[in-house]
């Protein structure tokens, strides 16, 4: 049976928090001595195997393994997440637990209700220990740090749907057969289709903003008329 969260924090918690807080201002302003960076985030995406250039139905199924993998890390550095937190609130309960991380109640509970042991054979642990390394013997410093490092995952998810997403287009757009395109990617026809009709409004959207000229760096095609027939 696990031992009930204290109703009130100990002595303890209240040491880890002023710590933490301590921690917390001097690596202003995100909290963490561990930064979540694009470089970081693309050297994550490389090391499950990513490519930046995927041009055939081939490749989409690669994509979609990646994006597996990369899921598979996440839960491990979440995993990692849980378990630092849950070591925070044996000492400090869950009301003075929230209140340190400023995090709601219910998304404690959740890490309490999800939370596996750590795969301590895969890569994601390995990186987790690396991370932990630089950290004291504090679980909210510990978890916040490791925070970091799921929020870089995710940037690396990120970068592998953008990749396959662009596939998907450029895959309907020279003729590919939907049906081989779901199949590739291990999905039902219609979450493709979904997938597909949110894929071609976002590029509708942008393309008629771009026109606007209300993309950063991007000139639409009306204002370069414009700039022009003013120059005449």
């Amino acid at each position: 049976m696990r031992k009930p969260w204290p109703r009130t924090a100990s002595q303890r918690f209240e040491g880890w928090r002023a710590e933490f807080e301590r921690h917390r201002s001097h690596h202003a302003p995100t909290g963490r001595h561990f930064r979540v960076t694009s470089a970081y985030c693309e050297q994550l995406y490389g090391a499950h195997g990513g490519r930046t250039e995927a041009t055939t139905l081939g490749d989409l199924g690669e994509l979609a393994e990646l994006e597996k993998r990369i899921v598979r890390s996440q839960q491990v550095v979440w995993d990692a997440h849980a378990a630092e937190v849950m070591a925070a609130v044996s000492e400090g309960g869950l009301e003075a637990t929230a209140e340190a991380l400023r995090e709601d109640e219910q998304w404690i509970r959740r890490l309490h209700r999800d939370g596996q042991p750590v795969d301590v054979s895969t890569d994601a642990a390995r990186w987790v220990s690396g991370v932990l390394g630089t950290c004291p013997a504090n679980p909210l410093i510990r978890a916040e740090e490791i925070w970091g490092l799921w929020l870089s995952v995710a940037g690396a998810r990120q970068i592998c749907v953008r990749v396959r997403d662009d596939l998907i287009l450029e895959l309907v757009d020279a003729g590919s057969p939907r049906t081989h395109l779901a199949r590739a990617l291990g999905w039902s026809y219609s979450r493709f289709q979904r997938h597909l009709a949110r894929l071609e409004e976002d590029r509708t959207d942008l393309a008629l903003r771009a026109a606007a000229g209300q993309v950063p760096g991007v000139i639409g095609l009306e204002s370069r008329r414009s700039a022009r027939s003013e120059k005449a």
